[in-house]
């Protein structure tokens, strides 16, 4: 699709913002600002893993490989595509009030076992979110609470982190699910309508090069308890607000892959590795209007009254 506009030339024709009460959050590198495109209400994507409804979304919204930073081997942005390469969309839905992540990613090696100490011991795709850009930490360590039963209260209580795993392995040791939640007992969570995803692999688990094609749809919280949805108090996107997103791509190969056999890779957002604990390090990304470039119409799915796309649109409502 050819590019008319920019996505700041777009808002600067008189489309109001409103302005955050917090100060921006950590960059990303190459981007001068994460934008997460909106669906109309009916035409979201739907979550089976073809990627192709995404080709509709100008490029100006996607965050490139490039702009990744690799933490944990001291790449920093010097990646070797020949062992991991992946773009990411970010998007939202006003129909829904959920939010819908992309993923398209080439690995030499796909690591699905549940066995390993960092991040699941997976290739997994770690997602932090601050939707009320509160820059909370999600994070509660065994010493900030003096009871057990409070500091589990508090954890991802104002802002959420989670490890997104595929395939899905219930049984797997550790990473329990395709959504880890690893620092809360919930067990709901991952479940319509509150989280759902797409998933297609073009190769073999443990077994080589593949493709990896990834759909995450998920809500967000700005009270979460992990007892339940009743006990919870749901974030409502705003168009034109700015929220905080941050993510770490780890990549799990074996031993005797690539990086000297240095294993447990990953690239993240921005440089800051602190994202992991609180979201005043995740990156700033603002609830674009629905952009006039765009041809929905594109989107066979969703012309009918009852497809897929709107059965799910009045579901979630």
């Amino acid at each position: 699709m050819k590019k008319i506009l920019s996505i700041a030339s777009i808002l600067a024709l008189g489309i109001m913002l409103q302005a955050s009460a917090v100060s921006a959050h950590v960059p990303i590198p190459g981007i001068d600002s994460g934008t997460l495109f909106q669906w109309p209400a009916g035409l979201e994507p739907t979550l089976d893993g073809d990627l192709s409804e995404w080709d509709i979304v100008p490029d100006d919204y996607y965050v490139p490989f490039e702009s990744h930073f690799e933490y944990y081997l001291g790449l920093g942005h010097e990646n070797d595509e020949s062992n991991l390469s992946f773009r990411v969309v970010g998007s939202w839905s006003a129909g829904t009030n959920r939010l819908y992540l992309m993923m398209e990613r080439f690995d030499n090696y796909w690591d699905r076992n549940g066995i390993g100490a960092v991040a699941a011991g997976d290739d997994s795709w770690e997602i932090m979110i601050d939707a009320d850009h509160g820059g909370d930490r999600h994070f509660a360590l065994p010493d900030d609470y003096d009871d057990d039963d409070e500091r589990q209260r508090n954890q991802g209580r104002f802002a959420q982190n989670a490890h997104y795993c595929w395939p899905d392995m219930p049984d797997a040791n550790r990473a329990v699910g395709w959504k880890w939640f690893f620092n809360s007992k919930s067990t709901w969570h991952d479940v319509p309508p509150w989280g759902d995803y797409g998933f297609q692999l073009d190769g073999e688990v443990n077994s080589g090069e593949v493709t990896a094609r990834i759909e995450v749809m998920t809500v967000a919280w700005d009270d979460f308890h992990w007892i339940g949805p009743d006990d919870s108090q749901i974030h409502t996107f705003t168009e034109g607000n700015t929220m905080g997103l941050g993510w770490v791509v780890h990549d799990m190969d074996s031993a005797e892959e690539d990086n000297g056999g240095a294993s447990d890779g990953g690239w993240g957002i921005n440089p800051n590795i602190q994202m992991w604990f609180d979201c005043v390090n995740c990156s700033d990304f603002l609830l674009a209007t629905i952009d006039p470039r765009v041809d929905f119409s594109s989107i066979e799915t969703a012309v009918e009254e009852e497809s897929w796309g709107r059965i799910k649109a009045a579901y979630i409502q």
